[in-house]
């Protein structure tokens, strides 16, 4: 595969029918967005696939591996509908299963997923069971708006905020992979993310107008913004959020700061706000790292840094 896998998602794009004017944001950000009676409707889709974002080998290091993976199923597509500021509602689960698919891992499956659905008021109302040469899981989720966060919001003199602590799915991927010291926290966060829904929600209800959840990298998503609100995007390397976890696995301040700018997967949310409402922001429990200015690019303490970060097509 030539192209990336943001590249070809905006060639294929040009091949679909026009948008009609209920749609109010289509292909290009974290969910679609479509009006609704008084408000929106949020529409988002993700997929796990065996040999792309896990291998089955994994579930001999974690008993309950299958229970994880159900509940990320779920998780990653809330974090998109977190980071939209909605309310997550409704969701449709396609599952393949190969000749090596066990009854017992789909239970865990399932369990995993239900167990998440409960905790956000989620509901399954149907899908589809394929044969597959290998097994793949997909989830497409509804959720709910009054108003909602863009990419293309962000606003020169405005602050950058996030969620959590960066890198330590990177990590967490590493130890599955026979990396590394084994870390129970690093490996839950590569795979049991925490959806940001009440955070984005809340900062949504502050008059937040953007946002995006870190899925493919804090830089790339960080770009994700910039390249979508024609601005620049300052960050300062102190002040990135970095759990103690992740710098005794990797022994050096320098390495993790790598490993929280260009791992994948962390699943947090990042904001832009006004200066005004910081206080308010990091009441929420976001941390400002950086601030937006005029310009293009994404800087670190003043040095352009390379667009890059999980890409399917080229990892």
């Amino acid at each position: 595969m030539k192209l990336s896998e943001f590249k070809l998602i905006e060639l294929l794009a040009k091949k679909l029918p026009t948008l009609p004017p209920e749609v109010t944001v289509g292909i290009g950000d974290d969910t679609a967005v479509i009006k609704k009676d008084e408000g929106y409707l949020l529409l988002t889709s993700d997929a796990l696939v065996e040999g792309s974002h896990f291998l089955k080998e994994w579930k001999e290091k974690l008993n309950n591996f299958y229970y994880y993976l159900g509940r990320k199923l779920l998780s990653i597509s809330l974090s998109d509908i977190a980071s939209m500021g909605g309310i997550p509602e409704y969701a449709i689960v396609n599952i393949g299963l190969s000749e090596k698919t066990e009854t017992e891992e789909m239970e865990e499956l399932y369990e995993g997923l239900a167990d998440c659905c409960r905790e956000f008021s989620v509901t399954v109302v149907g899908g589809d069971t394929v044969s597959s040469k290998t097994e793949f899981f997909d989830v497409t989720l509804t959720g709910k708006c009054k108003n909602f966060m863009l990419r293309s919001e962000a606003k020169p003199g405005e602050l950058v905020a996030v969620t959590g602590t960066f890198g330590d799915s990177r990590a967490g991927l590493e130890i599955l992979k026979g990396k590394g010291k084994e870390d129970n926290y690093l490996l839950e966060r590569f795979l049991n993310p925490i959806p940001r829904v009440k955070e984005g929600v809340e900062a949504r209800n502050l008059g937040v107008k953007c946002g995006t959840d870190v899925s493919d990298g804090l830089v790339f998503n960080l770009y994700t913004i910039a390249n979508s609100s024609n601005v620049s995007i300052h960050i300062e390397g102190e002040k990135i959020p970095i759990s103690r976890e992740l710098l005794n696995f990797v022994g050096n301040s320098e390495i993790a700061l790598n490993y929280a700018l260009f791992g994948g997967e962390d699943y947090e949310l990042i904001i832009t706000l006004p200066e005004n409402l910081q206080d308010k922001v990091e009441s929420l429990g976001f941390k400002v790292i950086g601030e937006v200015k005029e310009g293009t690019g994404v800087f670190l303490d003043g040095e352009r840094l390379p667009e890059k970060g999980y890409d399917h097509f080229k990892t």
